[in-house]
């Protein structure tokens, strides 16, 4: 998964529908209430999750005797009715019934395409902060690597796999969560397990010729020794980490469309990357279209749709310093609002809150030194942070450039000039003095 969600599952209203699959209100025979999280909207899509888990095991079931390995345990991860990814504690829940069943009902080393894949569904969604699921982790990787060694040893399976060339490639992304699983832990044998399988998970996309994968693994080994030296998190260049999820971002988009939950959450880690390099007015785009795809799709409450909405709240802040005295205070940042008096005056507020990085929630998160004001400053004293979309005004010799919004970036100190990207890519960037540029509040 992309981000952790804190979204809770839909239940239903009091007006309560009924069980899509046994068609009864209230609770079920366990006490157990409707519930819904998927892409449904409305009054569809609510069930018991033990009827959601009988039906799954009864399609498993009929997919495999028709020798459809594709669709053999879909309907434990995917809703048939709107057809789109359980998330959360329905997710959670539906992936532990799966490896019961498959534990149950799928024995033997020529199932283990099976086993390896509801270990693995269940690995991802597993929470390292609670110590029973760290427990149940260990369990389900010594499982899995078990399970691998026995596929080895055996040609039967390949019979059973929808790919049987896949076979390298899924052990890979394999390794792959199993190293995510030890570096959200964090601690040091965590971090250290944690290389040792983002480096097997390398060997086996080197071996396949996977330049993505291998691209990605370096990343997060990278971030892994980073931590292990106490440097904290290494990220990539920030070229280097927009063009890695662009590809990423057009990989998903050809092979599961542009209304997947997958494509959208890539689209969001784009838009992110684009707006650390300072591209904010692109990204700020992308974002838009990304809310009104998952709104579409997926609702309003859907996970994809709050984080592409709290990505877009974050890249929407303009950022700026305050200058005193001809000094910039570099050391506390603001965000400005809007401006007053005809443009002469700006409202300002903050400090704006630190965003440190927890290595062991593998997550950004706000650090609060104090509370925020809200105050008006005269425009002289406001300095615009790069990235800022601006729009040029009042420009004397280059008139055709007054209404241009682009991003300011770079700052000459010989000239005491931006360099403003346009977005217009026909024209050229310029530098162009502060006066001659008006932060953009809305694109």
């Amino acid at each position: 998964p992309l981000h952790t969600s804190t979204m809770t599952t839909a239940q239903a209203p009091l007006d309560e529908p009924s069980c899509w699959l046994c068609l009864e209100e209230g609770q079920d025979t366990f006490g157990k209430p409707l519930v819904r999280n998927c892409s449904c909207r409305g009054s569809s899509g609510f069930a018991h999750i033990s009827c959601i888990i009988n039906f799954a095991e009864s399609e498993s079931k009929r997919a495999y005797m028709s020798g459809d390995m594709g669709d053999s345990l879909a309907t434990f991860e995917v809703c048939p009715n709107c057809k789109q990814d359980y998330q959360n504690d329905v997710a959670y829940e539906l992936s532990k019934a799966q490896v019961e069943f498959v534990e149950r009902e799928f024995t033997g080393a020529q199932h283990g395409f099976l086993y390896t894949n509801a270990l693995t569904c269940r690995l991802v969604l597993l929470n390292v902060k609670n110590e029973s699921d760290r427990c149940e982790g260990e369990e389900v990787i010594s499982k899995m690597l078990s399970t691998f060694e026995a596929m080895k040893h055996t040609e039967q399976h390949r019979s059973h796999l929808l790919h049987p060339d896949a076979t390298k490639a899924f052990e890979g992304h394999a390794n792959a969560n199993i190293g995510t699983f030890y570096h959200k832990i964090g601690s040091d044998d965590g971090l250290r397990k944690a290389k040792f399988y983002f480096q097997k998970a390398r060997s086996i996309f080197e071996s396949e010729g996977d330049e993505l994968g291998v691209m990605t693994i370096n990343n997060l080994i990278d971030n892994v020794e980073a931590e292990i030296s106490g440097d904290g998190r290494r990220c990539l260049t920030q070229a280097i980490e927009v063009g890695l999820e662009l590809r990423k971002y057009q990989l998903f988009t050809k092979e599961f469309g542009a209304d997947d939950n997958t494509t959208i959450e890539a689209g969001v880690q784009l838009a992110l990357a684009m707006w650390k390099e300072f591209r904010t007015i692109e990204a700020e785009r992308l974002l838009v279209k990304l809310i009104a795809t998952s709104r579409r799709v997926h609702g309003m409450g859907h996970d994809c749709t709050q984080f592409s909405i709290s990505a877009l709240q974050r890249v929407k802040e303009r950022r700026v310093f305050l200058k005193k005295d001809d000094e910039i205070n570099v050391d506390k940042v603001y965000r400005v609002i809007r401006y007053t008096s005809d443009g002469e005056r700006c409202v300002v507020q903050g400090p704006v809150s630190k965003v440190v990085y927890d290595p062991r929630s593998n997550r950004s998160e706000p650090s609060h030194d104090g509370a925020e004001r809200t105050f008006e400053v005269g425009r002289a004293n406001v300095v615009t942070s790069r990235g800022t979309p601006v729009v040029c005004t009042g420009l004397q010799k280059a008139t055709h450039l007054n209404g241009k919004i682009g991003d300011r970036r770079e700052f000459d100190e010989d000239t005491g000039r931006y360099t403003i990207h346009f977005e217009d890519e026909t024209l050229k960037p310029v530098m162009v003095k502060p006066e001659n540029i008006r932060v953009v509040f809305e694109l």
